[in-house]
């Protein structure tokens, strides 16, 4: 269930997920409703290590976390995982909801491929607790609704749309309060369909340990294979585990 603090108020937690510079930590900014979080300008993520900020909306103190972007071009994808599975320091209680951030119009190979990764490393029960925010997007709820499902759409984004719990939402973050506004109904909409429920840092401990464990399994796979070849049997295929990255 929701935590109550000592003074009444519900707590609740957000994390921002996403690749560099489609708005992650802009959209941040948007609901503490002050700059908050550094912004990234360029292809290297601004956020490269853990931060967090708190802010108050009703009865509500909400915390949002910013992560590193899921396609860093400085690091290596499990540098990029390690760095992102922080969050789980700044939310004790768990997290309410994943906002996937992904600039309007430009969903492409890498934001499908980071999806993919944030699903391996957190586990299918994080996209329960997931939803897309586009960001850059001016269209009515209408709009966005019809052009995001219509069959022109692209296929991986609709793949997404069907395994993610929270639906989407378009701001565009220069509008200041009615983006926040906008943005911040959507939540809490998403936390009271919840009923409370949470995703855990257990849940994420165990995804990483599955996750640890199939790239164990085919890191010995290839070593096997390549011991074969030397000795003298020719080439030898390896199949991937399906879902390792």
């Amino acid at each position: 269930a929701a935590s109550l603090l000592d003074d009444g108020f519900q707590r609740h937690t957000v994390v921002l997920v996403g690749v560099t510079g489609d708005g992650k930590s802009s959209t941040g900014n948007t609901l503490c409703g002050t700059s908050a979080f550094q912004v990234s300008a360029g292809f290297k993520s601004e956020t490269q290590e853990l931060a967090h900020a708190d802010y108050l909306c009703g009865a509500s103190f909400w915390r949002v976390i910013d992560t590193i972007g899921l396609q860093d071009t400085n690091l290596t994808q499990k540098e990029v995982l390690d760095r992102f599975s922080t969050f789980s320091e700044a939310a004790a209680e768990g997290i309410d909801v994943f906002l996937f951030v992904v600039r309007w119009g430009r969903f492409k190979p890498e934001h499908d491929e980071a999806l993919a990764a944030f699903a391996l490393n957190c586990g299918e029960s994080a996209l329960r607790h997931t939803m897309l925010v586009f960001t850059h997007c001016d269209l009515d709820e209408e709009t966005l609704q019809r052009q995001v499902l219509d069959p022109s759409a692209p296929p991986s984004l609709r793949h997404w749309l069907e395994r993610i719990g929270g639906g989407f939402v378009g701001i565009d973050n220069t509008d200041g309060p009615a983006a926040r506004l906008h943005v911040q109904s959507a939540l809490t909409r998403l936390v009271a369909g919840h009923e409370g429920v949470r995703y855990s840092n257990e849940a994420l401990a165990d995804a990483r340990e599955k996750l640890k464990a199939a790239e164990e399994a085919e890191s010995k796979a290839f070593a096997a294979a390549v011991a074969e070849w030397r000795r003298g049997s020719g080439p030898v295929s390896i199949e991937r585990e399906e879902g390792v990255i």
